[in-house]
């Protein structure tokens, strides 16, 4: 195929396998967690096995869905801006070099269901899955640009991330501080 566009739905269904793999992972952590604080057997009063099965594996597509398609945004304007600062490519072809890379997500969305009784190992498979997609986007686009360039491409992308995941980790380390603080004990 030389339409460019033939890849255009794969982060979509990147972001699908992993919300799904991740959400069953959850719902059966939440589960446990509902039967061992023996509030399952009283659910089951109100609701069948299946419909609460179906309601927590909903919810949590859901929250993973929004949290995947936002960090997706976030780092398309991340690469756009470091292509946009580090490379003089008017035309937009290391993008559509780049573009093909999603299917590493694809592929690694598709093992993350042989990881669903961990949510912490499909955390790390995501992780290194998004390393691999930086060597592999790194790869693409060397060529084209200078060693300086290359460098401040690497760093750019590399620190915005290490402070973004810093920023989120005192969120909630605040959160939690500042709620421990107002418990009365």
């Amino acid at each position: 195929m030389k339409n460019t566009y033939w890849t255009g739905y794969f982060p979509l269904v990147a972001i699908l396998l992993f919300s799904s793999s991740l959400s069953i992972s959850t719902s059966l952590y939440v589960m446990k967690i509902l039967q061992t604080l023996g509030m399952y057997q009283g659910m089951l009063d109100y609701f069948s096995e299946k419909g609460i099965r179906l309601a927590l594996f909903a919810a949590f597509a859901l929250v993973y869905f929004m949290l995947f398609s936002a960090l997706k945004l976030i780092a398309n304007t991340v690469t756009e801006l470091s292509l946009l600062f580090f490379t003089n490519d008017p035309e937009g072809d290391n993008l559509k070099k780049i573009r093909l890379g999603s299917l590493i997500y694809v592929g690694g969305g598709i093992l993350s269901f042989a990881l669903v009784q961990n949510g912490f190992w499909i955390a790390a498979l995501f992780a290194v899955v998004t390393l691999v997609y930086l060597i592999f986007m790194v790869y693409r686009i060397y060529s084209t640009l200078s060693i300086v360039s290359l460098i401040g491409f690497i760093l750019l992308e590399i620190l915005f991330w290490f402070t973004f995941v810093i920023g989120i980790l005192y969120i909630f380390i605040k959160l939690y501080n500042s709620i421990m603080a107002s418990l009365p004990v």
